[in-house]
């Protein structure tokens, strides 16, 4: 190995100085470059990476967002439930009451909105206990219509 090692220096130093010096600069250029491409490949893996989950996240935070509209309406308790109560409670969920009517124990329901805030209301007077005694539910254009019969709290219906 000794004798390996003289033949290159012998083989170097018979170069001249200027070209000795060229392939230095070259030698560590492309070291240089080498390396520089070694560290963005792996940062551009990684912001990919990042972008991939913050976009995931987003999408996670939109679900999340359209998710704590419905349950907070739930959370919203009604000791009794009364026509006062269920108005206030559909306009809060941005739906339109077209009719509403008290009669012997029962409350005529109908009313419009977007399918979602429709549902989630539906879902949340079945979450507080209402008793519906009939449903009917009509696509109109883009919106909603429900007609639906529930049963009031005996208090209410005094």
């Amino acid at each position: 190995m000794r004798w390996f090692e003289q033949a290159w220096l012998a083989q170097w130093q018979s170069i001249p100085g200027s070209r000795r010096g060229a392939i230095l600069i070259t030698l560590w250029g492309s070291a240089l470059l080498v390396l520089w491409q070694l560290v963005w490949v792996s940062s551009q893996q990684r912001l990919q990476q990042a972008q991939a989950a913050y976009a995931h996240e987003l999408q996670l935070a939109g679900q999340l967002q359209r998710v704590s509209t419905g349950p907070a309406m739930a959370r919203e308790t009604l000791t009794v439930l009364t026509p006062a109560g269920l108005n206030e409670r559909a306009l809060a969920a941005g739906l339109q009451i077209i009719g509403l009517q008290a009669k012997a124990g029962q409350v005529d329901i109908s009313l419009e909105g977007e399918p979602a805030p429709l549902l989630g209301w539906l879902h949340a007077l079945e979450h507080d206990g209402a008793q519906v005694r009939n449903l009917q539910l009509q696509k109109v254009g883009e919106q909603l219509q429900a007609q639906l019969g529930l049963a009031l709290d005996e208090a209410s219906a005094d």
